[in-house]
């Protein structure tokens, strides 16, 4: 039987806004002269772009489905937008620590200036993975 006790509600809300937050504000961020349509950038970069934003985009809504319509098995479509949430995010972090073996960056001229004095990228990432985790821990120990 499933719990929808409060810490569950606000668990799978999190997840939900962790998981809006790697579905939803890339695509409108990247489909944008910085990224996609970004006048240096070659066609097959472009290409692998929208890829990387539609596996995205498409996990989210998987995730988004197991979270909240999948009512079965609860505690497995928690589990589930946990982990595919953890492949994004973890995927985002991957490539941020490794940017140095293939040349990467950040930013590039005319994207997001610093927050507070750290890359946009990175405040916005990290927050979500931690919103992401949070609501995880909230939703699966309510649900059990």
């Amino acid at each position: 039987m499933q719990n929808t006790s409060n810490g569950s509600l606000n668990g799978r809300i999190l997840m939900t806004l962790a998981t809006l937050m790697y579905g939803l504000i890339p695509p409108l961020v990247d489909l944008t002269e910085t990224h996609v349509f970004h006048p240096e950038w070659t066609p097959h970069s472009r290409m692998h772009m929208v890829w990387l934003l539609g596996t995205n985009s498409t996990l989210a809504m998987v995730a988004l489905y197991f979270l909240w319509l999948k009512k079965e098995n609860s505690s497995f479509g928690i589990s589930l937008a946990g982990v595919l949430g953890l492949c994004v995010y973890g995927g985002f972090m991957l490539s941020a620590a490794t940017m140095s073996f293939y040349g990467g960056s950040l930013t590039d001229k005319g994207g997001v200036p610093p927050i507070f004095g750290l890359d946009a990228n990175i405040l916005a990432f990290s927050t979500g993975l931690l919103i992401l985790l949070i609501g995880w821990f909230l939703a699966r120990a309510k649900s059990a």
